[in-house]
């Protein structure tokens, strides 16, 4: 099994928004999970807990364009941060069926099941190892593979 690489919502958001303003070489904390970080160079930024560098990148559109963070080292996040917004700001509303993401065409099937006692989406899409679910946070949700949901805490 390769291992996954994980790229916290919050952090990718707060860099893709702010990271132009730190010079290179300057740490800094993502706001919201205070993940520590560090502008290595220009559009490139180094996770301190890894190492692991990450480069801002546009996929562009017909009329639009859309930042993104990618892995340095070619190992991609599981989920690419506009198939996460997407389903995390809309997927719960969304009509069980197939979609696909305006920026990446990543083709996506949504389902609704019953877990824990509540109905939960689920996102299937080719390559993934398992369903994912939203998972509600602390401080927003989050995707998680379908075993890791946890009912939430009211």
């Amino acid at each position: 099994m390769t291992e996954r690489v994980i790229l916290a919502d919050c952090c990718e958001d707060w860099i893709v928004q702010w990271g132009g303003f730190y010079e290179p070489g300057r740490a800094f904390a993502c706001p919201e999970d205070g993940t520590q970080w560090r502008k290595a160079r220009a559009a490139t930024y180094e996770r301190a807990a890894d190492g692991r560098e990450f480069v801002l990148r546009t996929r562009r559109g017909p009329e639009d364009e859309f930042p993104y963070l990618a892995a340095a080292d070619g190992q991609q996040p599981i989920v690419d941060r506009c198939c996460a917004k997407i389903l995390l700001t809309h997927g719960e509303r969304m009509q069980d069926g197939e979609l696909t993401c305006p920026v990446c065409s990543t083709r996506w099937t949504k389902r609704t099941e019953r877990l824990h006692g509540l109905r939960v989406p689920v996102f299937e899409k080719a390559g993934l190892a398992e369903p994912l679910t939203i998972q509600p946070g602390r401080t927003r949700p989050f995707l998680v593979g379908l075993s890791e949901h946890t009912p939430p805490r009211d």
